[in-house]
């Protein structure tokens, strides 16, 4: 790592294959970001990178939102079924507010699909 420090600095962004540190490193005009391990990224792969990263960690966070409203779903309907008025809200209210939250993630992955690519035209 000492070595790194000589040729770039250190930067605030992790390597999106094993969330190292990465070094920045000037050559001329152009930006590159390489890390310990040797995983190397211009600026515009590291853009990629970290895009489909967030994309993929928006889609685990929803398929877990998803999880709990099925889960408290159950959990409320079995308290229909033994009549506890308690529960019954107590697990209602788990729903609505999961549903609420993975409504978020939804939009929020949508948005992120509906972003034009600069090399589109759009």
């Amino acid at each position: 790592m000492s070595e790194m420090d000589r040729v770039g600095r250190r930067s605030v962004l992790a390597c999106p294959d094993c969330h190292g540190v990465m070094w920045e490193i000037d050559e001329g005009e152009l930006v590159r970001y390489r890390c310990h391990v040797g995983h190397a990224y211009t600026v515009e792969s590291m853009r990629y990178a970290i895009d489909e990263n967030l994309a993929r960690a928006l889609g685990s966070a929803l398929r877990a939102l998803d999880e709990r409203v099925a889960v408290a779903e159950k959990l409320r309907d079995r308290a229909i079924a033994s009549h506890h008025k308690r529960s019954i809200a107590l697990w209602q209210s788990r729903v609505d507010e999961t549903r609420r939250e993975a409504n978020i993630i939804r939009e929020s992955i949508l948005r992120m699909e509906q972003v034009p690519s600069e090399n589109s035209g759009n």
